[in-house]
């Protein structure tokens, strides 16, 4: 990989599919700003437990197929649907956002199989009354535009 380094992925990083490597090292040269891997627990693998159809989750896909990343440089809602099109430009093939994430905003990244041709799985993730809630992507980029995003 051209951008990132394998301390990076979590000690994952030998488990990450080939392709989740290639579209991510794509995404961080269109991007042009550094993109860094989240320290969450579970941010890039996971082993059986929580949701077992999760692309991160090496022990179903024998692979590492996710990854969720915070981008530098996303401080209005349209950074985010530019860093959105970028990831699907790239070939990413599930994308959620995350506006509320600390430090900065940050998404999810992966290479799901897809029964359509061209598909992207898209969503987004947003804070109500302190609980994650899962939302359509416009209204993830809507809110973090109403927050001042």
């Amino acid at each position: 990989m051209q951008y990132f380094k394998p301390e990076e992925f979590q000690g994952w990083f030998d488990q990450l599919s080939p392709a989740l490597k290639s579209n991510l090292d794509a995404l961080r040269g269109k991007w042009g700003r550094p993109i860094v891997v989240s320290p969450a627990p579970g941010a890039v693998g996971r082993r059986l437990g929580g949701t077992a159809t999760s692309q991160h989750n090496v022990d179903r896909w024998g692979e590492v197929r996710a990854v969720d990343v915070m981008p530098y440089g996303i401080s209005t809602a349209s950074d985010a649907r530019l860093f959105r099109c970028l990831a699907e430009d790239c070939g990413f093939t599930g994308i959620g956002f995350y506006p509320d994430w600390n430090p900065r905003p940050g998404f999810h990244l992966d290479i799901r199989i897809t029964e359509r041709e061209g598909y992207v799985a898209q969503w987004g993730g947003v804070k109500q009354n302190e609980e994650q809630v899962y939302v359509g992507m416009a209204e993830a980029l809507n809110t973090f535009e109403r927050a001042g995003g």
